[in-house]
This record gives structure tokens, C-alpha cells and sequence, in this order.
């Protein structure tokens, strides 16, 4: 019983990463999102910036909007458009919670009394200092994915199929002719074709 449980703990983590994976390119884990799940979207044509919050989801496009304080925009983007759809964190969240722990650290080792009072300082003090630096990173960090598009090959049947001439990039055809020893330029022969096409030279009969 031990043993099948440390198996399982050990192959735990590679069946999530292979349910992840499977899973990436299903639509579905896009439309089950919650509202107000924030996520950021890439496209295949045209750029996004930062981050927005997810509204709804349909088999045509997604929708969600793009807050920045008191300002709020909604933006639509349809699905044969959409390359990957990430999950993001809070960098606000993430930068206070670094930076106070940072700061308590510090501000309890580097002081040699009231230990207690200098680490909240340094926590506060770093807090600060991490929520605001989350807030200017937020926009460029995203999470994993929960949706990439497909791979998808067209093929090319409605390529117009050209047909090559046979007349083009074909060698000129050489006609024989009979040469001057001389000068070794052709020389016209009188006489009339035969039926096979060739020339016959014309012949006299001498005088008698």
C-alpha cells in the first residue's frame, strides 16, 4: 500500500502536465473561465498589450475588458484569430508579498535591538517599494496557458494548376543543308521533295 502511494505521488506530477496538455488546445477550458478571470490574449495578426478581464466566450469569439483605474474598454476578438489564451497572476499582490518578506528579513537581521519593530518596517517599507514595481512589471508577465490554437495545415487545392509549353525553354530545332567547302555556308539545292520531305538535288543529263 505504501509503495502504490509513492507512485502515484510520483507520477502525479506528470499526469497533470499531461492533462495540461491535452487540454490546451480545447475551446472549452476558454468558455468554463469565470468572469472576471484576468487573462491576456495573443493573436496570430495584429498585437495586445497588457491584460483584461474575461466577460464571455462563444464559438465564434471571446470577449473581455481592458481596465486601467477609472477607464475600462471592452474589446472583442474572434477565435480564428486567437493564438493563446494565458491565465495571469496579480503582480501587484506578488510584488507587496516579496517585498515584504524581503524587508522583514532584512530589517530584523540588520538591526542590533527591537528586532520585532525594524522587521515591520522593512516590511512595509518593501511592500511598497515590491507593489509598485508588480505594477509596472503586471502588463508584461502572464501565467500558463489554458488555450493555444491548433496547428492546422491547408492544402492547396485550389492552387491553379499551370501547365508548362512545350514550346518554351526547348532547343531550335537545327535543319540540314547542304555546305560550301569553302565558305561552309548553306548552299541552295533545286530540286523537288520527295515524299518522305527530303531534297533531292536537281541532276542534268550532259549533252551528246
Amino acid at each position: 500500500m505504501k509503495h502504490s502511494r509513492m507512485i502515484l505521488l510520483l507520477l502525479s506530477p506528470l499526469l497533470l502536465a499531461w492533462n495540461a496538455f491535452s487540454q490546451v488546445g480545447d475551446w472549452n477550458a476558454v468558455r468554463n473561465l469565470s468572469p472576471d478571470t484576468k487573462i491576456h490574449v495573443t493573436l496570430k495578426r495584429g498585437r495586445t498589450f497588457g491584460h483584461c478581464f474575461f466577460d464571455r466566450a462563444d464559438e465564434e469569439e471571446l470577449v473581455c475588458t481592458h481596465r486601467a483605474g477609472l477607464y475600462s474598454r471592452r474589446a472583442g476578438y474572434r477565435r480564428g484569430n486567437i493564438k493563446t489564451v494565458y491565465l495571469t497572476h496579480n503582480g501587484v499582490a506578488i510584488g507587496i508579498g516579496i517585498g515584504a518578506g524581503t524587508g522583514a528579513v532584512i530589517g530584523a537581521t540588520r538591526s542590533t535591538c527591537c528586532h520585532v519593530a525594524w522587521a515591520v518596517i522593512g516590511a512595509g517599507g518593501f511592500a511598497l517599494l515590491g507593489g509598485f514595481v508588480g505594477l509596472i512589471a503586471d502588463p508584461f508577465f502572464h501565467g500558463h496557458a489554458v488555450y493555444r490554437s491548433p496547428l492546422t495545415t491547408q492544402a492547396l487545392t485550389s492552387a491553379p494548376v499551370v501547365k508548362q509549353d512545350p514550346y518554351i525553354d526547348q532547343p531550335e530545332k537545327k535543319i540540314p543543308c547542304l555546305r560550301d567547302g569553302l565558305t561552309m555556308r548553306c548552299v541552295t539545292v533545286r530540286g523537288a521533295s520527295s515524299s518522305s520531305g527530303e531534297m533531292k538535288p536537281e541532276t542534268t543529263t550532259p549533252d551528246r
